[in-house]
């Protein structure tokens, strides 16, 4: 059943789910270091009505500090190497090319070993 204009909630379900916890509780899911979204799907309510509960109960949250896999400076990284590629000039670009390819071919055909 959804809920009346002007509502807080999305709909019925989510604020009976979010009438079971307490602002503390809320609080301590929030400082346990996991992303809002998390939080919010193990609840089992929409990541907007939980903002908006946030929002109501002047709760504090951090988002989490990366961990481990790739890290986000190593992407800024990737890019700039991307960038630079595009920018290379034609000619350049194609003798770096036709550098790669020649190397390829020969190392494929000695351990092919075609002669």
């Amino acid at each position: 059943m959804p809920a009346k204009k002007g509502s807080k909630y999305l709909n019925a379900k989510t604020s009976s789910i979010l009438s079971q916890y307490n602002p503390e509780d809320i609080q301590e899911f929030l400082n346990s270091g996991e992303f809002k979204s998390i939080i919010a799907r193990r609840l089992g309510i929409h990541i907007k009505a939980f903002n908006a509960y946030i929002r109501e109960h002047n709760l504090t949250y951090k988002t989490p500090k990366h961990k481990g896999g790739i890290q986000p400076n190593a992407k800024d990284k990737s890019k700039k190497k991307n960038l630079e590629l595009l920018i290379e000039e034609p000619l350049d670009r194609f003798k770096r090319l036709f550098q790669e390819n020649k190397q390829k071919r020969t190392l494929q055909e000695l351990k092919d070993g075609y002669y």
